[in-house]
């Protein structure tokens, strides 16, 4: 019997509410984008250096890592409609904010408000699509891909508004209250609903390896993709290799390949399993960025940046995936789950911003051989327990 399809096995307000929930990643993923893209033009209008610039982006990442660890507890009390649409419009907020003063405390609390909407996002976009879908890898990577669409959208809006990025900032408000409207009338289905009342608070997979494995993969993905998304155009435009036109194209590249290598992940995983995918990626996103970093010439950085979109595009997807039904099992995982990797998140754009300062954006940048050395690490070893846990299985039947 064919295995009915994901859309069309959800009943009509559910599937209303997944593509609220597409439409809210897709939106993310222009404004997380846009703010590395413009982030050369805020610096130097503020007169801001690499160290502030990275306290900006590791600011963003507490509000994430904040909102990781509450957003399983606030629908309990506002409803899940209620806390969506109230916390992932505090970005809006923020880019309004960062409009109109360079004041460092305010811009810190405009990023903190653009990283609590996207730590709200990604908790309930994940806990909603994995519950709908029963934790389907090409379900979560299609969401993914959304925020792909956003991000390739995110630099071409920059480079049309030329040296206005303000403007480009007043294009995605307009956005966002668009998103707002249509989400407005989103309806959760029972199934939704029943994480609103599930009061036990079960930490039992904290004693799972499967659990650390999944998080420390995370872990490092999330280190290098953060700051992949912070600094990227800072580091094409100061490394010396590209001109700011040429740095807005080369992002939206990556993004296009970060969207291709999610459609493409979203087909490979009704052929292999989650584990064999997640070797191949690590290995593909150190391989390429050495290339990429080691590069001074155009065409092999535009090799390695496109090489690296398509092996980090379905990491996230995958990664919950690999831990099979953890996520259903236990209620309170999925918010642990985002707040340890957002540690990741957040101290990587700092230190690369600190060593910047002293070494330059490319001795910066360097900083992330590390966690992609934990990808290949981690990684081997998700592979050997997945490989010994498939045979004990096999013998006990």
């Amino acid at each position: 019997m064919k295995k009915q399809s994901f859309f069309n096995s959800l009943s009509p307000d559910n599937r209303y509410l997944v593509l609220s929930v597409f439409s809210i990643y897709l939106v993310q993923g222009i404004y997380i984008i846009m703010i590395g893209s413009a982030l050369p033009m805020i610096k130097a209008e503020y007169q801001i250096d690499y160290q502030v610039g990275g306290m900006l982006l590791s600011v963003q990442s507490i509000g994430y890592l904040v909102m990781g660890a509450v957003t399983g507890i606030l629908p309990k009390y506002l409803g899940m409609k209620r806390t969506i649409l109230i916390l992932t419009n505090f970005a809006f907020v923020g880019l309004a904010i960062m409009m109109v003063t360079g004041n460092p405390v305010l811009l810190l609390f405009a990023m903190l408000m653009t990283g609590i909407s996207k730590g709200a996002t990604t908790n309930f976009n994940n806990q909603i699509v994995t519950t709908l879908s029963g934790g389907d890898a090409g379900a979560l990577n299609l969401l993914h891909a959304c925020f792909a669409v956003g991000a390739c959208i995110a630099p071409l809006i920059v480079l049309a508004c030329g040296a206005s990025w303000r403007t480009a900032f007043a294009i995605e408000i307009v956005i966002g209250i668009v998103c707002f409207l249509f989400n407005s009338r989103l309806k959760a289905g029972p199934e939704v609903c029943a994480q609103e009342q599930k009061g036990k608070a079960d930490f039992g997979f904290l004693g799972e390896k499967i659990f650390w494995l999944c998080t420390i993969l995370m872990f490092g993905y999330q280190a290098i993709e953060a700051s992949v998304m912070g600094w990227l155009v800072t580091f094409f435009v100061d490394s010396g290799t590209v001109d700011s036109a040429a740095a807005q194209l080369l992002t939206s590249a990556l993004w296009i390949a970060l969207l291709v290598g999610r459609f493409t992940s979203s087909f490979l995983a009704r052929r292999f399993r989650p584990y064999q995918m997640i070797t191949v990626m690590v290995i593909g996103i150190a391989a390429f960025f050495a290339l990429m970093m080691g590069s001074r010439a155009l065409v092999p950085m535009t090799i390695g940046t496109i090489g690296l979109g398509l092996c980090m595009a379905g990491m996230y997807g995958t990664i919950v995936a690999n831990g099979g039904d953890l996520f259903d099992r236990y209620p309170m995982c999925m918010g642990v789950f985002v707040t340890i990797p957002g540690i990741g998140a957040t101290i990587a754009p700092s230190v690369i911003g600190m060593i910047s300062d002293q070494l330059g954006i490319r001795g910066g940048m360097s900083v992330l051989f590390v966690p992609a050395v934990l990808l290949l690490l981690v990684g081997a070893c998700n592979l050997a327990y997945q490989k010994a846990h498939r045979r004990g299985n096999k013998k006990a039947v």
